[in-house]
């Protein structure tokens, strides 16, 4: 997913999508991408684009050397289930939906096959966050402090993206207009599962986080 604006993420996306900014003097696009082009399951890359799409363009005929293997796909400015639904001429087998601000370290092969024996389920990565900061719980009409915890992990683990979704699926895609109302009604399916990474992995969302992973390696 490369065609949101990335607002909260201004000045550095004024004039260049999120996934284009230089994380280790790379564009974050080309850690994402080499991550997945050379598996043998990958038939093709859909970069799902937006906001300044010819700046991909550009990008994947200069970093790729136009591969036949990556699509660039302009929707405009629309949501996530709209660009997957404009995508889906171009899918033809099972697929993975990844946030082009997001990296984790997992092992894709490994990943797929798991998927793979349990098709009839889709997937999803996640990963306990601990908080960069410490809470306080406190009385609510006295305001008096009850107790402090140091940089907490959150109860629930966060999203990464990284989906695997049956080919299947497309039809049931294409009837939602929000991709978290389409997330909502599979997970009551339960027909989503999870998996529960403690890898690394980086996301930026703000100038603050883009700046403490901008160097990482």
């Amino acid at each position: 997913m490369c065609g949101g604006k990335g607002t909260r993420l201004r000045p550095y996306t004024k004039n260049l999508p999120k996934p284009l900014l230089l994380v280790n003097k790379k564009p974050f696009l080309s850690h994402l991408i080499n991550k997945v082009i050379k598996l043998r399951n990958v038939d093709k890359i859909i970069l799902a684009g937006g906001f300044k799409v010819q700046k991909i363009r550009d990008f994947v005929k200069k970093e790729f050397r136009n591969n036949k293997k990556i699509i660039v796909k302009n929707s405009g400015e629309v949501d996530i289930i709209k660009r997957i639904q404009d995508a889906s001429k171009h899918i033809t087998n099972d697929f993975m939906v990844c946030y082009g601000d997001t990296f984790a370290d997992i092992d894709i092969k490994k990943y797929i096959y798991r998927f793979n024996k349990t098709s009839n389920f889709s997937y999803v990565v996640g990963s306990m966050y601990q908080m960069k900061y410490g809470t306080i719980k406190y009385i609510n009409k006295k305001m008096i402090v009850k107790n402090f915890k140091e940089k907490p992990i959150i109860k629930d683990p966060i999203n990464l993206g990284y989906f695997l979704f049956n080919k299947e699926i497309l039809i049931k895609i294409m009837k939602f207009k929000k991709w978290v109302n389409f997330l909502e009604k599979l997970a009551k399916s339960k027909k989503l599962k999870l998996l529960i990474t403690n890898k690394k992995y980086f996301s930026f969302d703000n100038p603050t986080e883009y700046k403490e992973i901008k160097n990482k390696t």
